[in-house]
């Protein structure tokens, strides 16, 4: 089961350098009968064009030799009403032996195995999952810029509208994303997009505004500084609270809490941190 890291590169495009050598070191010991799964969130056909062609070197063939499968990693770090083995998981496999064979291991571990018809198919359940979650926080945190402008709390006014027993999902602002998930994986459906000549503007859409979030937040902070306290951020000692990502995890990648650290820095502000799990 390779289950590794897909960041992206600086110029956000994906970086499959994990999968690669890991499949690289797969290959060298792969014998007849394996079964081999990719975990890692990516675009797209990655199982069937990255990590088929390096296994396949080898001489061995897939579907005939040795079986290959991809099942989307599903876990909400610091949640406790759910864990592994009470996720359900989405599992393919390439071709009808590996599709029985990923039921078959996931099964023996899992309570719900969700099969789906091809690798393809369930990469692209885990990038739905994500761009959901990133296109919605990026409408509320655009929603809480307008409503503050008007007056109005946007934590009562989600209150309120999630008493609605159907058509509505609460989703919360913040001052931005963090994690290895959401930041990144729907910039993996972005660049593969371009492969056929289509635009992604919601998902580019939502990283903007998510993105400018830090930004938001310290320049609400500098005018309550001013109008609250008669003191400018460049003279002021802020303390952030909570440096990771979410709460009860001590995983601070991509947290926004370190771009609000260095826009305090960059104003001249001096900013510590408070976080029992960091």
């Amino acid at each position: 089961v390779i289950c590794v890291p897909t960041p992206l590169t600086k110029h956000r495009d994906p970086d499959l350098s994990f999968i690669t050598r890991t499949c690289d070191r797969i290959a060298e010991t792969l014998k007849p009968g394996q079964l081999i799964v990719l975990e890692s969130t990516t675009y797209p056909g990655t199982t069937d064009e990255v990590v088929r062609p390096i296994l396949e070197k080898t001489g061995l063939k897939s579907a005939q030799d040795f079986f290959l499968g991809f099942s989307p990693e599903r876990e909400d770090p610091g949640n406790r009403d759910f864990h592994t083995s009470s996720i359900p998981k989405v599992v393919a496999g390439d071709g009808e032996a590996a599709a029985e064979l990923m039921k078959a291991f996931y099964g023996a571990v899992v309570q719900t195995v969700v099969p789906v018809s091809s690798p393809a198919t369930a990469e692209a359940v885990k990038l739905t999952e994500n761009i959901f979650r990133a296109v919605n926080i990026a409408l509320v945190n655009e929603l809480k810029v307008v409503y503050e402008a008007m007056g109005i709390d946007i934590w009562e006014v989600i209150d309120a509208a999630k008493t609605k027993p159907f058509g509505y999902m609460p989703f919360y602002p913040g001052p931005g994303l963090g994690g290895h998930c959401i930041p990144i994986d729907p910039f993996y459906l972005t660049w593969k997009s371009r492969e056929y000549e289509l635009p992604t503007r919601f998902i580019e859409l939502a990283g903007e505004i998510n993105s400018a979030m830090p930004k938001h937040v310290i320049g609400r902070l500098a005018e309550a500084l001013d109008i609250h306290c008669g003191k400018a951020l460049s003279r002021s000692k802020v303390l952030v609270i909570g440096l990771a990502y979410k709460k009860n995890v001590p995983d601070i990648r991509e947290s926004p809490s370190l771009k609000l650290i260095e826009l305090i820095e960059e104003r001249g502000g001096r900013a510590a941190y408070h976080d029992p799990h960091v």
